[in-house]
């Protein structure tokens, strides 16, 4: 889940469009941003963890799927994925952020994506984001799949 833009009389919640995981082609075992009702049908995690379970209270295993929630606590999240270096993490390709900057120096892989995303509401509906979006892989699985995608200006991150 993710909140890109508010609206009035609007839902806050986007999803990441389905075919972005056709292309990648991944399984994830952590979904820790799923929204309040319920886990996205099409995000292939094993495990969801909504707002009111606490996503960053929780424990991270595995390959973790990350579209985090907009706002400070969003910070937290992309933070706390950096660290677990596991995983593909949606991001506004917002590059002067202190957050952005922090994610983006622990990745594997970095993709500018070549087009702004069409999100989904859970109407089924889809907007189209008012900015530009990256995804950045941790670990050479997620690192190879997002290459593999085409999406975008790509770059490897040296060590």
């Amino acid at each position: 889940m993710s909140v890109h833009e508010s609206a009035v009389g609007a839902s806050v919640e986007w999803y990441t469009p389905a075919w972005l995981f056709d292309r990648l082609g991944l399984m994830y075992d952590l979904d820790p941003a799923s929204p309040e009702s319920g886990p996205v049908p099409w995000i292939p995690a094993t495990r969801s963890i909504s707002p009111s379970e606490d996503g960053l209270s929780q424990p991270w295993e595995g390959r973790v799927w990350l579209n985090p929630p907009y706002g400070p606590v969003g910070q937290r999240f992309i933070y706390r994925m950096a660290d677990h270096r596991d995983g593909l993490l949606l991001i506004a390709a917002r590059t002067e952020t202190r957050a952005f900057q922090y994610a983006a120096k622990a990745a594997d892989v970095v993709v500018f994506l070549r087009d702004r995303l069409w999100f989904v509401r859970p109407d089924g509906t889809s907007g189209r984001a008012s900015f530009g979006s990256a995804l950045l892989a941790y670990d050479l699985d997620c690192a190879d799949a997002l290459v593999r995608a085409e999406l975008g200006w790509t770059i490897r991150v040296s060590r």
